[in-house]
């Protein structure tokens, strides 16, 4: 490992390899191994499932040369390689974001754009007829959902990208085409991404709004279709992110219902009365509230709830009209709701190591039975899950306020089934987005390689309230980048692993941290800390944090977890790897789509050039074609053969 130096220079830079294997051959080569991928892009090449509301459609991706969106009646096939395609497009070269099945008239709906460009309209296709149809024509959609009886769409469309735009409220008439607007927002209250309820009546609206544009301080609002009178029902003075606020589908009845925000510092279960026009709080739960969904019990109507943290869900059964729990049945995998059937929920469920399943709760007035009823064969989940999970308790470097003593993080070690030899481990630390009890395919795919992943929870991670995932607000590159640090130092001791031997890795805001950790100045808000990674690998991150926020269509991203780029823009410029990349640690891969419209491909570009410049190790590969992310079999074939190839190159020292 440290070895390498001269052969990753510029010689080593490149957009594409000759020597790429055939798309049809998905066993690459490491260490003298065979790993073979094809299982996850051939076996099981499934991701993002959902459900119908009758539960019997079960809605997915599937992998292959083409990324197509697809599905299948579970009530009469199990095997997911019958599916049929929902729309004749490849959802490798566009973005298809929550399909939803409309039973009225057959249609699959959804929002994306055409290009992976990220300007997202309304499409739907006919189950019977699979060709696409655009409904809207706007440069972005925030939010929409049906009216209770499917005929119409309320949508919120942004108009522009800087904050003198104009965002609107409008509905769509699916039979006649006719797209009304109802209102435009105000600069005091903002709207921004969510779903939107419509009261049963059509009279009124609930959605989300940002008051003055700030994403910490997210709020219900209650528009009137009549009068176009907007009233906002959670408390603007209080902090709120939008990550924990949400609104219900369903109405209690013609004049109540329930809505989820965090302004207590957990998302919580609120109820909205249409007459007096007042919200109350309902839970006051100290772990998030995930959902919430209304089952019907001999004819009486309660409210099955999902509580979940990255360890453990929660599933409860309220009362409505007391809001009194009245029982609680706790599960380690991951669920979410996919339909609801009287007294009987459908809940998709995953996690660390367990790669799908389905599982029907019976709704009892005492308790719940849980059984599951779809299920990967054994021998499949055999090829798909290469670790043995432990989930860690990490010590940090400063002081729990809650506990008044040291700052614990939650973190899952992947550890490979069959490890590399002693002497020649690696050690691969996601460095922004871990920590999720969920099925995770890069990280099984890097186990079949031999390699260990560390999958830590950082400050700002989701999952443990909203003030913990507030904590590097305004500190983009600041305490939760030591808290990684401190993750390595961890486990390069616990795992007698040298710190040549561990890397860094991640896409987006992870892909930031990467390039952030590998080029690190070593201290950071008066806290110093150092850990010389042995190799970085970034996707579709940006080294320029002034540069990102003048040019992604999410500039109020950056201005929450950043700063404000005039005013703050001494300190922008030194949280930015850009300008600290001669303090490189060690070879970095940067993997970038170009057409990227989130994250712009000169994110990876500039540290490119920068680092050639300098004569420093390192590899850029761009994709063509992508958005923000990694689609298809030939572009993931290529990713892995990549990151692979990298890994190899500085072992043997080339």
């Amino acid at each position: 490992m440290n070895k390498l130096i001269v052969a990753l220079m510029l010689t080593m830079a490149c957009m594409a390899s000759s020597a790429q294997q055939k798309a049809s051959d998905l066993v690459l080569k490491f260490q003298g191994r065979n790993v073979d991928i094809a299982p996850f892009f051939e076996d099981f090449p499934y991701s993002q499932f959902s459900l119908s509301d009758d539960g019997q459609k079960l809605f997915f991706f599937k992998t292959s040369n083409q990324n197509k969106l697809q599905w299948l009646d579970i009530t009469k096939e199990n095997d997911l390689s019958k599916a049929t395609d929902v729309v004749d497009l490849d959802f490798s070269k566009r973005n298809c974001w929550q399909p939803v099945y409309n039973e009225k008239d057959g249609n699959v709906y959804w929002i994306g754009d055409e290009n992976n460009e990220e300007i997202i309209n309304i499409y739907r296709s006919n189950l019977l007829s699979p060709k696409p149809e655009k409904l809207t024509s706007v440069p972005y959609i925030y939010a929409w959902d049906f009216n209770p009886d499917k005929t119409k769409i309320a949508y919120v469309a942004r108009l522009a990208q800087n904050e003198k735009r104009l965002d609107e409220l409008r509905i769509l008439d699916l039979k006649t085409g006719a797209d009304e607007l109802v209102c435009q927002d105000k600069p005091d209250f903002r709207y921004t991404w969510g779903d939107v309820s419509w009261q049963p009546d059509g009279k009124g609206l609930m959605l989300l709004a940002l008051k003055d544009a700030d994403r910490t301080y997210a709020n219900i609002i209650y528009i009137d279709t009549e009068t176009k009178q907007t009233t906002v029902l959670t408390d603007p003075s209080k902090p709120g992110s939008y990550a924990g606020t949400s609104v219900m589908d369903k109405w209690i009845s013609g004049d109540e219902c329930f809505f989820f925000s965090d302004q207590d510092g957990y998302k919580n279960l609120y109820r909205f009365d249409r007459r007096t026009m007042k919200a109350s709080q309902v839970t006051h739960f100290t772990s998030d509230i995930e959902d919430a969904r209304f089952v019907t019990i001999k004819n009486e109507k309660y409210l099955f709830v999902l509580q979940s943290n990255p360890i453990e869900t929660s599933l409860m059964l309220m009362d409505i009209k007391t809001g009194k729990m009245l029982y609680k049945q706790s599960s380690d995998l991951s669920l979410s709701i996919g339909a609801v059937q009287g007294d009987q929920v459908s809940l998709l469920a995953n996690s660390t190591s367990v790669v799908f399943q389905i599982v029907k709760a019976e709704v009892g007035k005492k308790s719940m039975k849980l059984s599951v009823v779809f299920d990967l064969p054994e021998a499949l989940k055999d090829k798909l899950v290469h670790s043995d999970v432990e989930r860690l308790s990490i010590p940090t470097f400063d002081v729990d306020p809650a506990t008044g003593k040291t700052r614990m993080l939650h973190a899952y070690l992947y550890k490979p089934k069959n490890p590399l030899p002693k002497g020649k481990e690696l050690i691969m630390i996601e460095s922004f987005y871990g920590g999720e009890n969920r099925y995770n395919t890069e990280y099984e795919i890097f186990n079949a390689a031999g390699i260990t992943v560390l999958s830590p929870s950082p400050r700002g991670s989701a999952g443990f309230g909203r003030d913990f995932a507030a904590m590097n607000d305004k500190d983009l590159g600041g305490n939760e980048i030591i808290d990684i640090i401190y993750c390595a130092d961890y486990i390069s001791k616990k795992l007698d692993v040298p710190a040549e031997r561990i890397g860094v890795f991640g896409m987006s805001h992870g892909g930031y941290a990467t390039m952030r950790l590998v080029t690190f100045p070593g201290e950071v808000n008066g806290n110093k800390a150092s850990f010389k990674f042995g190799f970085g690998i970034e996707t579709a991150g940006f080294c320029d944090i002034i540069y990102q926020h003048m040019h992604s269509n999410i500039p109020d991203w950056t201005a929450l977890e950043a700063g404000d780029p005039v005013k703050d823009a001494a300190r922008l410029i030194d949280r930015s790897p850009l300008y600290h990349a001669e303090k490189l640690t060690g070879p970095l891969l940067l993997l970038h789509g170009n057409h990227d419209n989130r994250v712009d491909i000169e994110g990876s570009r500039l540290l490119d050039r920068k680092l050639t410049h300098l004569n420093l190790p390192h590899r850029y590969v761009e994709f063509e074609g992508l958005g923000h992310g990694i689609k298809g079999v030939d572009n993931n074939r290529k990713f892995y053969y990549e990151c692979f190839r990298f890994l190899d190159e500085i072992e043997s020292g080339k």
